[in-house]
């Protein structure tokens, strides 16, 4: 009890200078010195976020695929191996049901490896979602006079005042459509005529 007693104390202390501040851009920046952001939202919910997990998805997707094929075409392979026994000389068969199971392992260290990739790729698609929201939200804090942006779910009680989830995922989207205007601008054209060749 002391505990929440204490945090809504903080927060309510906090709460008396907060003071919207209008920018350029048209959106409300809260004066706080310290601002709260749910990570997990601003990543799950902005455009960038989206697309890299769209894109990791459709790689999980694949795989499992290839997996569920090659699991398919292995049971295939041994149940005609199985049959074969019958006719088989002893030492043949020991020979290509050996070389059977060397195959499968192959196969499951290969499938392992690449399954253990696709994790390090989450990570990796993770590290470029902050480095791309590392200046959207540098700006903020700057905008709000902030000296502290902590994780939501990480505290024990938050004003929704200072919450800047929905301004972030909203200002980094706009810088990445920003980007992508610029590039397509830059981009050459391929539609150009070509020049004329001298006869």
């Amino acid at each position: 009890m002391r505990l929440w007693a204490a945090c809504l104390g903080v927060l309510v202390a906090l709460a008396t200078p907060l003071a919207a501040q209008s920018l350029s851009e048209g959106e409300p920046v809260i004066r706080s010195p310290v601002l709260s952001i749910n990570y997990d939202r601003f990543f799950s919910r902005s455009a960038l976020g989206k697309e890299l997990v769209a894109e990791l998805e459709a790689e999980r997707i694949l795989l499992e695929a290839e997996n569920r094929r090659i699991e398919a075409e292995l049971e295939a392979e041994e149940i005609e191996l199985t049959k074969a026994r019958e006719t088989m000389p002893a030492d043949e068969f020991r020979a290509a049901a050996q070389a059977f199971d060397e195959k499968v392992q192959n196969i499951r260290d290969e499938r392992r490896q690449l399954a253990l990739e696709l994790t390090e790729k989450g990570d990796t698609v993770r590290q470029q979602f902050d480095e791309a929201a590392l200046p959207v939200l540098t700006r903020i804090v700057r905008d709000a006079g902030a000296a502290v942006v902590v994780d939501t779910r990480s505290v024990v009680l938050t004003l929704d005042a200072i919450d800047i989830t929905d301004l972030a995922i909203a200002r980094l989207d706009a810088a990445q459509s920003t980007e992508l205007d610029d590039a397509e601008e830059n981009a050459p054209d391929d539609a150009a005529d070509p020049e004329p060749i001298d006869p």
